[in-house]
């Protein structure tokens, strides 16, 4: 069964919000990776830990090409999975 939008990106958010050690309310999920404070390392990591989650493959370079949790979320929710939490 694939994955809501809502659901991914609520785990996207929640994930940077404990990497940056900030409340989830501080990350805007329209902003860049970059802007809610993540490099190219933690993004990196951000996208294995989300394939992880959802059981798949995802490319390293996802916040890349979809610069924004939004963006990247809609991508993401038709890949199917559910992301959980370890």
């Amino acid at each position: 069964m694939p994955v809501g939008r809502q659901q991914i990106e609520d785990w996207l958010v929640a994930r940077i919000a404990g990497m940056q050690r900030i409340v989830p309310e501080q990350v805007d999920v329209d902003e860049s990776f970059v802007a809610n404070g993540l490099s190219s390392r933690s993004s990196v990591a951000l996208i294995g830990d989300l394939a992880k989650a959802l059981g798949v493959t995802l490319s390293e370079t996802l916040t890349w090409e979809y610069p924004t949790i939004a963006a990247l979320a809609e991508h993401v929710a038709g890949i199917g999975g559910s992301p959980h939490d370890d």
